[in-house]
C-alpha cells in the first residue's frame, strides 16, 4: 500500500516537472519570436551578401516587405551559434541584424535558428531568384 502511494506520489511530481517545464519553453520561445518580430522593420535598408563575393542592395518595399514577412512567420530557437558554415547569402538588414540562408537570424550578436526547413528554403529560393534576376539584368546592361 505504502509503495503505491510513493508510486503514485513521484508520478504527480514528474508530469508537474514535465508541464512546467513545457510551458517555459513556450514562454521562452514567444520571447525570442518577440524579439526577431520586433527587431525588423521595412523601411531597413537590406543588402543582400552573396557567396560568391556580390552584394546587392533590395531597394523594392515589396521584396523587402515580403522577405521580412516570412521571416517574422518562421519560429526560431535561441542557440550559441551556428553549426553548420557557408551559406548561399547573407541578408543585412542593420550592422546589428542578419538573416543567413542557413537560417540563422542574429540580433547583436546572438543567434537564433529557423524550426521551420520548409519555409527557410522558400525564403532562400525567393532570394536566390531575386538575385539572378538583379544581376541577369545588370550584366544585360553592361554589354
Amino acid at each position: 500500500m505504502m509503495r503505491t502511494w510513493i508510486a503514485t506520489i513521484l508520478i504527480v511530481i514528474l508530469i508537474s516537472m514535465l508541464i512546467t517545464s513545457c510551458s517555459k519553453k513556450q514562454t521562452v520561445t514567444d520571447q525570442v519570436q518577440e524579439n526577431v518580430a520586433e527587431s525588423l522593420s521595412v523601411s531597413e535598408q537590406t543588402v543582400v551578401l552573396f557567396g560568391d563575393g556580390n552584394k546587392i542592395q533590395i531597394n523594392d518595399s515589396l521584396v523587402v516587405g515580403k522577405i521580412m514577412n516570412d521571416i517574422k512567420a518562421m519560429t526560431f530557437t535561441k542557440v550559441e551559434g551556428p553549426d553548420t558554415v557557408g551559406q548561399n547569402f547573407t541578408l543585412m538588414f542593420s550592422s546589428d541584424k542578419k538573416y543567413s540562408s542557413t537560417g540563422y537570424f542574429v540580433i547583436n550578436k546572438v543567434y537564433y535558428k529557423a524550426t521551420d526547413a520548409k519555409l527557410a528554403s522558400e525564403i532562400n529560393k525567393y532570394v536566390l531568384d531575386y538575385g539572378r534576376s538583379i544581376m541577369s539584368s545588370c550584366c544585360q546592361e553592361s554589354e
